[in-house]
């Protein structure tokens, strides 16, 4: 028995969606810097200066062009922010790397950085490298919803007039709102999810078990169908059923993920973008080409509670030709990520071909980068330091701000036992971060306890509990000052840990060692004077949070 209509929703309408809009609400940049999203990819120096690169090309042939005025700001957009590594990596490009051209053309950049989520916005602006920019002017943080991308509001309320001359968009198309279709000769299906909350597993599906087909999805969102539509009743107006029929004009079967709400973007804001701008926009693809769509699920990717679906990038070529744009593609890399040039209204000159070509479609540094940590992080991990070092050396000279390299590669040179080459990687770390936005001095304390220079040490973790007081900083200090004999320091630093964490477990065996060695070092006793210690602890308590570090 076919399952009744009213039971179902379209996909895009289901619950999944629902945790997936409260997630970006919720969790913030914590999506991204503790780990569950994964970022590298667009986020890192290589990969924003070569859209720095193509930026300044793209303003010099407008200028040659006669469409742009040497001494016009020069808005740029960018939809999705998340942690403003990105734009952060593309200023600095062009302020620092990219000469007297890349000099002034960021002294005339005005960089609109957006975001749906207030949370992510609020916390990636406190973020010290990218608050430089927004103080300085050249960043307006602003809210922007991408399902109405017409509107923009700084956080106190105030509308941001758009008109770009260039568009950016990492990542973001594989997290909007997405219909999954299957074509089967002339018949269109859309999967539909229950209506209510997600099924237990006992439940009863409307597909038959052992359809392996339908198993991806039964995990994903449950119970599910696959309904009958007509294209041009399910959208509003013919863009959508025209684009569909289009791109899988040469599949008799297919499954196609379809971006909808991104398209409906890419659609209204190129119509903002003066003739000859630009909309670039990156994302990971799903492995078609045109004129082939594969039959196979098209299931999305989750990290946290987000839904990330690969792009089908031969959907954005017919689509510019129905717009009468101008488009290039970069080639898959392993399944990764592609970059899509668009330009509005204008040709692509021969130095726009070529500033792409040379930036994206030709091995890429950004990917290169990229594959140069992965390979760091697996020699690491298989005891291989010293071939670990050399790919740590190839990822630094690819994106030399990435402060996170610099601590790999000092634990990387830690591990082999090296410590002036962990001391010389930290060294380098700390000199780069000039906003503190990294521990360098809690890193490199632990070399010069290993040296078993302590005093150095110390010295370099009380900085660093000045810059910000964490309780595992407490816990490394309260452990040199044991080493040094210095037992009350220890015990202060200790019950600070305390103080700050309840509970920590370092802290608490920090404590028990302090009591055990300040008790042997006053009485001469291997075994502990409990009635000592109890007096001792009350001569302390007076005075502890007075003297505190």
């Amino acid at each position: 028995m076919a399952p009744e209509a009213r039971s179902w929703v379209p996909y895009d309408e289901g619950h999944q969606w629902q945790a997936h809009a409260a997630y970006f609400e919720t969790r913030g940049i914590q999506a991204w810097t503790e780990g569950d999203i994964p970022h590298r990819a667009t986020n890192n120096h290589a990969f924003a200066r070569q859209h720095s690169v193509l930026l300044l090309e793209l303003i010099q042939s407008l200028q040659a062009e006669g469409r742009a005025d040497p001494a016009t700001r020069i808005q740029v957009l960018e939809l999705g922010g998340g942690l403003g590594d990105f734009a952060v990596g593309l200023l600095l490009a062009l302020r620092d790397e990219l000469g007297e051209a890349g000099r002034a053309l960021f002294n005339r950049v005005s960089y609109v950085f957006t975001d749906v989520s207030r949370l992510s916005l609020e916390q990636a602006a406190q973020r010290t490298a990218l608050a430089e920019f927004i103080a300085s002017g050249h960043v307006l943080p602003a809210l922007m919803d991408a399902r109405a991308p017409t509107v923009a509001r700084t956080l106190e309320g105030e509308a941001v007039a758009l008109a770009p001359w260039a568009v950016v968009a990492n990542y973001l198309c594989c997290v909007l709102p997405t219909k999954v279709f299957r074509k089967q000769a002339e018949s269109w299906l859309e999967l539909h999810s229950q209506r209510r909350p997600p099924p237990t597993d006992a439940s009863p599906s409307p597909e038959p078990e052992g359809n392996e087909e339908a198993a991806p999805w039964r995990r994903l969102v449950g119970e599910h169908a696959w309904l009958p539509v007509n294209l041009r009743e399910t959208f509003r107006g013919p863009l959508h059923p025209s684009l569909l029929e289009q791109v899988l004009a040469h599949c008799a079967e297919a499954e196609l993920a379809y971006p909808y709400a991104f398209v409906e973007l890419l659609d209204s804001l190129l119509e903002r973008i003066p003739s000859g701008g630009a909309f670039l926009f990156s994302d990971f693809e799903d492995g078609s080409s045109e004129g082939h769509i594969p039959p196979g699920s098209r299931i999305p990717v989750l990290y946290g509670d987000s839904l990330n679906h690969p792009v089908c990038f031969p959907l954005f070529e017919p689509l510019a030709r129905m717009r009468a744009d101008e488009l290039l593609v970069s080639p898959g890399w392993h399944g990764s990520t592609r970059t899509a040039l668009w330009r509005r209204g204008a040709p692509l000159s021969s130095a726009l071909r070529e500033a792409f070509a040379t930036g994206f479609c030709r091995p890429q540094a950004g990917q290169d980068r990229l594959d140069f940590e992965v390979a760091a992080q697996k020699l690491s991990e298989a005891g291989e330091h010293r071939r670990a070092l050399r790919f740590y050396d190839r990822c630094l000279a690819l994106d030399p701000h990435a402060l996170t390299l610099y601590e790999q590669a000092g634990a990387t040179a830690l591990a082999l036992g090296d410590l002036e080459t962990a001391l010389r990687y930290l060294r380098e770390g700390a000199a780069r971060d000039r906003f503190r936005q990294r521990d360098f001095a809690l890193r490199m304390s632990e070399v010069y306890c290993r040296k078993g220079e302590l005093r150095q040490a110390s010295e370099l973790l009380e900085r660093s509990l000045q810059a910000h007081e964490a309780p595992m900083t407490c816990v490394a200090l309260g452990q040199v000052y044991l080493e040094l004999g210095e037992h009350a320091r220890a015990f202060q630093n200790g019950t600070r840990a305390l103080e700050l964490a309840p509970g920590l477990q370092e802290a608490e065996q920090l404590l028990s060692a302090v009591q055990g060695a300040w008790c042997e070092a006053e009485l001469g006793l291997g075994a502990l004077a409990n009635r000592w210690w109890q007096d001792k602890l009350l001569a302390l308590t007076q005075t502890t949070r007075k003297d505190s570090p």
